[in-house]
């Protein structure tokens, strides 16, 4: 660590021998800084960087106050700022390193791709891996800078667009994402992993039909892509294509796919078809492959309650509350079976415990149709 006196010291000659700002404000940073006032020597350094961003003495300065402020990832920000803008700048390239192992970046990838970077700050590879160790800690805003970089660069980089886009995905902006992935795709008509991604964001959209489009167009392409088959399916099924979705969660599995999801909405589409015996084995496939999944238990559940088998109704909306005690609708369904049996003492503790649930978290999940864990089975309350 650097004592204050010292740091003080080496940026007033960064500031008389490279820049000479005004005085003033730098002064003002610093004094905040040695009194320990975090907040108010960030916003002096600012300051400056607004005037003029190309100052690597003060983007040093701003990461030592983040660094003290405890604010380690715009610490890490700032320093690497400071390096790709004076690549010599031994002090904080220190400090990147000091900061990097601290939250966890690995050191030596970090150091290998800033020498890339610093040998030659030209180079879109370069930047493109760095965004990538970035990505790694969930470091979006330094992995944004360099993506973005490496387009400046290489227009033509189509991995950065897809990674650019897999970030914003990240972050819920599905809107940014899907542009993302479209200038992939510009750039490579045939890029697989862009395409399943894009369909991946269409349908969190609700955009069923062009998630549709871009699961038949995955497969075009790679006839064996079980996650594709499994996408395409339960699409099919929000749509309402029942038997097509069949067809496509079928073939999944026979490539492979993951059995838990493909087994749950193979147990959803025999629901909505009313093959009941049929929705019981698949959802019982689908627990068998993933116990701990919620809604094949909650949907089963409701299909013994329909059929007046209140203590297999009991045992699976009990599974239900052990795995998520707040799922309000499974107190009030248990409590159903319970009336069935005419036990009204634990059918009354049960609807105490929906009132109180749905009151305390609104967690109803027939209002999430599109969740992967919940279809949206539900008796009328």
């Amino acid at each position: 660590m650097f004592k204050r006196l010292s740091i003080l010291v080496f940026s007033l000659i960064l500031f008389s021998q490279y820049y000479g700002y005004a005085k003033e404000p730098s002064l003002s940073g610093d004094r905040y800084y040695d009194e320990g006032r975090w907040d108010e020597a960030i916003e002096e350094y600012k300051k400056l960087l607004a005037k003029n961003k190309k100052q690597p003495g003060v983007y040093y300065k701003l990461g030592n106050a983040y660094y003290k402020k405890g604010n380690l990832e715009k610490a890490l920000e700032a320093f690497n700022i400071a390096t790709q803008l004076k690549p010599d700048y031994s002090e904080a390239y220190q400090r990147l390193s000091e900061v990097s192992m601290q939250i966890g970046v690995p050191r030596d990838e970090l150091t290998v791709c800033l020498k890339e970077v610093q040998k030659d700050p030209n180079n879109a590879d370069a930047h493109f891996q760095l965004g990538l160790t970035y990505y790694k800690r969930n470091l979006f805003d330094e992995a944004k800078r360099e993506y973005e970089t490496t387009i400046g660069l290489d227009p033509k980089k189509k991995e950065a667009y897809f990674n650019l886009g897999v970030m914003y995905q990240d972050l819920n902006s599905h809107d940014k994402a899907a542009e993302m992935y479209k200038k992939a795709i510009e750039i490579s008509p045939d890029y697989e992993k862009a395409h399943f991604n894009l369909g991946i964001v269409y349908y969190q959209t609700r955009c069923v039909e062009e998630a549709i489009s871009e699961y038949k167009r995955v497969i075009e392409m790679n006839p064996n892509h079980a996650d594709a088959y499994v996408n395409l399916g339960i699409s099919l099924f929000v749509k309402g294509s029942y038997h097509d979705a069949l067809k496509a969660l079928k073939k999944a599995l026979a490539l492979g796919a993951n059995p838990a999801n493909a087994h749950y909405y193979l147990g959803n589409i025999y629901n909505k078809l009313d093959k009941m015996d049929d929705a019981i084995v698949e959802y019982k496939h689908a627990m068998k492959a993933n116990s701990r999944l919620i809604a094949p238990h909650y949907n089963l559940g409701v299909i013994y309650l329909k059929k007046k088998r209140a203590n297999e109704a009991i045992s699976e909306f009990t599974k239900v509350i052990i795995l998520d005690h707040d799922y309000a609708n499974a107190y009030l369904n248990r409590g159903k079976a319970y009336e069935m049996k005419g036990d009204r003492v634990n059918a009354q503790g049960d609807y105490n415990s929906y009132n109180h649930a749905k009151a305390a978290f609104a967690r109803i999940y027939r209002d999430e149709p599109t969740s992967q864990y919940y279809e949206g089975l539900n008796l009328s309350e």
